[in-house]
């Protein structure tokens, strides 16, 4: 089917107690690999594109990049019939003006760089745009870090405060609000814990449909809790990227020789396709298609 808006089941997600999982895909193989899992679990499913991912397939031109993931992401949609959307992840305003142009059916402002005003500022300009063509905005209150190449945060790790995530809300009406609960970007081990106690405080407070970001270091047992009190749209990428990864290194390590893409992709396709199904398995989201 074609790429869909896929609010009615983030609403259904908010009221059933399960989750949608956002897959991030740097490849094509990626890409199939996120709808096939759809595809087997009956599930609805969010293909996201990083804006490192955009330069990565443009080979150093994000315009470039969002084009190309724009038409694989929508021959993907096509080639399943479950409900898929296609959206861009972390993105200043030109990137989601773009991205909802080209045909993604959603998009994430990243506003972390602007003063509180400026975020709500640039939020509500680009709610309006997304609304005129149907398509989903999500933005962030306090910032998830990302570790530096070394393997240290690049800031103190921030927690939403509940009062700003009611402005926020208030002000701007987001489809999705990405809120700091304690994960980490590219987290590679699973050693996070969230503050469950601050995520019931905002769920209480705000009827947003709330997301998790960071979601490979943190604890599945904390994922699950998180999903159980209001979290709905769970982003997920370094375990992706280990498991596709992996396929392909079993293969190498077996035959130092083979030189052909086609014998080695395929694995880490099928690989990363295992590790998509059983997210979108433990979010609860199987069957809901």
């Amino acid at each position: 089917m074609p790429l869909v808006n896929l609010q009615s089941w983030i609403l259904r997600a908010q009221r059933e107690g399960f989750a949608v999982g956002a897959f991030n895909a740097n490849t094509l193989e990626q890409v199939q690999a996120i709808v096939a899992a759809a595809q087997m679990e009956h599930a609805p499913a969010i293909v996201q594109i990083s804006v490192r991912a955009l330069q990565f397939v443009g080979s150093g031109n994000g315009t470039l990049g969002l084009k190309y993931m724009a038409e694989i992401g929508k021959v993907a949609a096509q080639s399943v019939d479950v409900p898929i959307a296609l959206h861009l992840d972390h993105a200043n305003e030109q990137q989601v003006a773009q991205a909802i142009t080209l045909g993604f059916t959603s998009a994430m402002f990243d506003g972390g760089a602007l003063s509180f005003a400026e975020n709500i500022a640039v939020t509500q300009r680009l709610r309006a745009l997304t609304q005129a063509n149907h398509a989903l905005l999500e933005a962030e209150v306090s910032a998830v870090p990302r570790p530096a190449s070394g393997g240290t945060l690049d800031r103190a790790i921030e927690i939403t405060q509940v009062q700003d995530a009611v402005e926020f809300a208030r002000a701007t009406q987001v489809d999705l609000l990405a809120i700091a609960l304690g994960s980490v970007h590219a987290g590679k081990t699973k050693t996070m814990m969230l503050d469950l106690e601050r995520l019931r405080e905002i769920r209480a407070a705000v009827a947003t449909p709330l997301v998790l970001h960071g979601s490979s270091g943190v604890l599945d047992e904390h994922i699950a809790q998180s999903i159980r009190h209001g979290i709905v749209k769970v982003n997920v990428a370094t375990q992706l990227n280990q498991a596709f990864t992996q396929g392909a290194r079993a293969i190498l390590d077996a035959d130092a020789q083979e030189f052909d893409p086609r014998k080695y992709l395929a694995p880490a396709r099928d690989a990363m396709t295992e590790r998509v199904r059983e997210r979108i398995r433990f979010f609860g989201a199987s069957g809901k298609a």
